[in-house]
């Protein structure tokens, strides 16, 4: 373990240890105020948390949101009632039975929509949690996260910049096998679209024209980029080799087979890309919020309404008749 590993993980337990304390003090202090303060500790600390995984959006998010204008919002809010002593009451509470009705329909309701909603599926954003295995005749293909663990679907998309990819060979094969290659190419077939899209705009040029336009448009076109990893191959049957240093692009990977008797031609997964790299985590989770968890943002907003006004009303002395 490096060092930069070992102080990633010392913050870690650092950060989950406060988030943790801060929570038992929400829990347990019966001022409310000293409750809240609890609670900015348990909210600046899964911020924290959220930034060692790199997972930036979010954090700037949750100190921005929820530290910056919800608990800001519930602090407000006891300051305001704290003092509340002298009450005249104008109109009196819903009675228990019509606010126990109420409550029980709403509740109906929520099932009632809650049930028939679809499970997500699978999308551009998928991750996936085991790998899936892609083959091509005797041979067998996974890819994983840069964690080597966590399945990264055909197609899929990874936000590092590492991949993790398994090649399945059959144990007849694998005799005499000094290592295996596996080429990465950026940006599979981008070049040429990108110049069929850039063709000339006219049908009537001169053939000579023509030529020239696209000749035109294939210097502006960036060329792809390919990259090469080598591993000698793992005592078990699937051998690991790790893509590194990927940049924000899509890409397709093939194997080869390298022997004392020479190489074998390039094999691997079909797809168009077989993944995808992307920097940055805010695309994805605007999709997220906008489409398959739109009902549970919208049921956390609610819930923190009922929090704020349970804050007020714990705040709030009693009126004695």
């Amino acid at each position: 373990m490096t060092s930069s590993e070992m102080v990633v993980n010392l913050l870690f337990y650092v950060f989950a240890v406060a988030a943790v304390a801060g929570a038992l003090g929400v829990a347990a202090s019966r001022n409310i105020v000293r409750s809240a303060f609890a609670l900015l500790a348990v909210l600046f600390s899964a911020a924290a948390l959220y930034a060692l995984m790199k997972a930036d959006f979010i954090a700037a998010a949750q100190v921005l949101i929820y530290v910056g204008g919800i608990l800001v919002l519930i602090i407000f809010a006891v300051m305001l009632t704290h003092r509340i002593t002298d009450v005249n009451v104008s109109n009196e509470s819903t009675p228990g039975p019509a606010a126990f009705c109420a409550v029980l329909c709403l509740l109906f309701a929520l099932v009632v929509i809650i049930l028939p909603l679809p499970q997500p599926g699978p999308n551009k954003w998928d991750a996936g949690r085991a790998p899936e295995t892609m083959r091509e005749g005797p041979y067998a293909f996974v890819q994983y996260q840069a964690d080597g663990k966590t399945g990264l679907a055909n197609g899929g998309s990874t936000f590092e910049n590492e991949v993790v990819v398994g090649v399945t060979i059959p144990e007849d094969r694998r005799a005499g096998l000094l290592r295996i290659v596996v080429r990465a190419v950026e940006n599979p077939g981008k070049v040429k679209e990108s110049l069929e899209t850039k063709k000339a705009p006219d049908a009537t040029l001169s053939p000579e024209k023509v030529r020239l336009a696209q000749e035109e448009a294939r210097k502006t076109v960036a060329e792809p980029k390919s990259l090469e990893f080598a591993a000698t191959p793992e005592k078990t049957e699937t051998t690991h080799v790790r893509l590194k240093g990927l940049r924000e692009a899509a890409y397709d990977w093939k194997v080869k087979l390298v022997g004392a008797e020479g190489e074998s031609p390039w094999i691997g997964p079909k797809g168009d890309p077989n993944f995808v790299v992307h920097k940055g985590v805010t695309e994805p989770i605007a999709l997220a919020l906008a489409d398959p968890y739109l009902l549970a943002f919208e049921a956390v907003s609610m819930l923190l309404l009922a929090a704020l006004v349970g804050a007020a009303f714990l705040a709030r002395k009693e009126v004695k008749e």
